[in-house]
């Protein structure tokens, strides 16, 4: 029955995960928004405030050059290295601690240094100290304080080089978590993307409804008799799904397609009755079961539906007769004959026979001998007995019949029915015997491309029925143009023979006249 199993279809996958990107935005926005919120609420709001200097070194021997030599800008660099570990010594972190206490008290070297930070721009020269505090005010204080102390305590520990301020700290205006907004984008918007598409791909792995026709085919080996496009869900009345003349011509074709591979898994078999069902309820084997009759009869067979569902009638919906009107259960009950009960002609010269009043054990009904012999008088009473039979995983209805009956047809619809549904009933039928003759897709959203496509049939026929145009203007003037070369062939030959025999009886004439008058003076003399 399976062909594959527990694989996975990656490029499916990667589809279903495009079709819902909008979740894969939203989830994005999401992120960005938890993010950010979590780094406005939770963290404190911190204040960097940055200053710069430039550091130089000290060399006599080139004082009076106009340039700058390698040699100078390796010992600033060194300079540098030097400075960092300098300020960061207690005795400086100290002096500054005094001197911001004086504006703002508790202040003490510690906390200076921890939020202390320096580096050089770019390997050069210019040394940026930043100091990171709750305050913006504080921490420009420290910056600008650390600046003017550090180039004495680096004059006074090493003795040579000069360090200059460039630019002093100023008051920062925004906190630092105002600024991280592109970084909350990132790391906030990846982070609800990459949970939006695992969510997406276990929805996937765990959806086991049947959503294309070759995943039909790849799962299991029994036929696809026909795949049907259901019309306008929007229309609530069952009539409106009933195949006319006047519905689209791919339906048509589709129920036209089912009749013809129905019939022909029918050859060999006595029997021509035919069960129509389902795994579950709403996969639409009424539908396709009336429909299927109508086709059926269209083609000039003699048909009977039975609405064999006597739990839950839906002929009654598509046909509009009355449900209390009796039917195949009073026939099994034995209170009626079924060809007192049945329907004529109820579409498209289709007789159909109804469910009847409810009765309490359909399934015995079904089992009993009157359901045998009723199926018999059928068959051979019509070319094809379709049985309208309620799903099988819900009742055994259908399964009661399995011996007297040629097989089943397996509704399928896209987006519906699940594959464990769909294995569960062809459990059920292989554990009774039950022959299923094929799948019928059934489905809303199919390929609109190829014979699914209004604009191909519609385009098919004007082509096909205008060569057949075409080709017999072209064959009546072939036609017209042989018969008149045969006709004028005709008639000149029978002119020419008319001529020569006139000319042979007036030849024939002249003689005989010629001899009767050598006769007549033969006489006379």
């Amino acid at each position: 029955m399976k062909k594959k199993a527990n694989q996975i279809d990656l490029v499916k996958m990667l589809f279903f995960i495009l079709k819902h990107l909008w979740l894969l935005v939203l989830c994005a926005e999401l992120g960005f928004g938890a993010f950010y919120m979590y780094m406005t609420r939770r963290m404190p709001e911190t204040y960097t405030a940055t200053g710069t200097m430039y550091v130089s070194s000290y060399n006599p021997e080139y004082i009076d050059d106009e340039y700058t030599r390698p040699g100078d800008l390796s010992s600033a660099s060194q300079l540098i290295k030097t400075l960092l570990v300098v300020v960061k010594r207690d005795s400086v972190m100290s002096k500054v601690a005094d001197r911001v206490s004086e504006t703002h008290p508790g202040i003490d070297a510690g906390m200076v240094s921890s939020s202390l930070s320096m580096e050089s721009v770019s390997e050069t020269g210019v040394v940026a100290v930043k100091s990171t505090t709750l305050e913006a005010q504080l921490s420009a204080d420290i910056a600008n304080a650390v600046m003017e102390i550090a180039p004495e305590e680096i004059v006074r520990v090493v003795g040579v080089g000069n360090v200059d301020i460039m630019d002093y700290a100023v008051v920062p205006v925004l906190p630092n978590e105002k600024k991280a907004v592109f970084s909350s984008l990132k790391y906030g918007a990846a982070a609800g993307a990459a949970f939006a598409v695992v969510l997406l791909a276990l929805l996937y792995i765990l959806n086991q409804k049947i959503t294309d026709l070759r995943e039909l085919k790849e799962n299991y080996k029994l036929p696809i008799l026909a795949e049907i496009k259901r019309l306008d869900s929007a229309k609530k009345d069952p009539e409106a799904f009933l195949l006319t003349n006047r519905s689209p011509l791919e339906v048509s074709e589709n129920y036209a397609k089912l009749r013809m591979n129905l019939f022909y898994t029918l050859v060999d078999k006595e029997q021509k009755i035919v069960v129509i069902t389902s795994s579950v309820s709403g996969e639409g084997k009424s539908t396709i079961s009336a429909n299927l009759a109508i086709s059926c009869a269209m083609s000039g067979n003699k048909v009977i539906l039975v609405d064999s569902d006597m739990r839950r009638s839906s002929q009654s919906e598509i046909f509009k007769y009355e449900t209390d009107k009796e039917g195949l259960s009073d026939v099994l009950a034995g209170r009626c004959q079924w060809q007192n009960v049945i329907m004529k002609d109820v579409a498209q010269k289709v007789d159909l026979l109804p469910a009847g009043h409810l009765p309490p054990n359909p399934a015995e009904l079904l089992e009993s001998a009157r359901m045998q012999q009723l199926l018999l008088e059928l068959n051979d009473a019509y070319d094809l007995v379709l049985l309208d039979m309620p799903p099988v995983d819900i009742v055994a209805d259908p399964l009661a019949v399995s011996a007297h009956v040629a097989g089943c047809i397996l509704m399928v619809r896209q987006h519906f029915t699940t594959h464990q549904d769909l294995r569960k009933a062809l459990n059920a039928a292989e554990m009774t015997d039950m022959n299923v003759l094929g799948f019928v897709f059934y489905g809303e959203h199919m390929h609109e491309s190829g014979y699914y496509s209004r604009k191909y049939y519609r385009k098919y026929y004007k082509n096909y029925y205008s060569k057949r145009t075409t080709r017999g203007s072209t064959l009546g003037s072939n036609l017209e143009t042989a018969r008149g070369s045969t006709l004028q062939t005709n008639q000149g030959s029978t002119q020419g023979s008319n001529l020569e025999t006139t000319r042979g009886s007036t030849h024939i004439n002249t003689q005989e006249t010629e001899n009767e008058s050598a006769d007549h003076r033969s006489v006379d003399k």
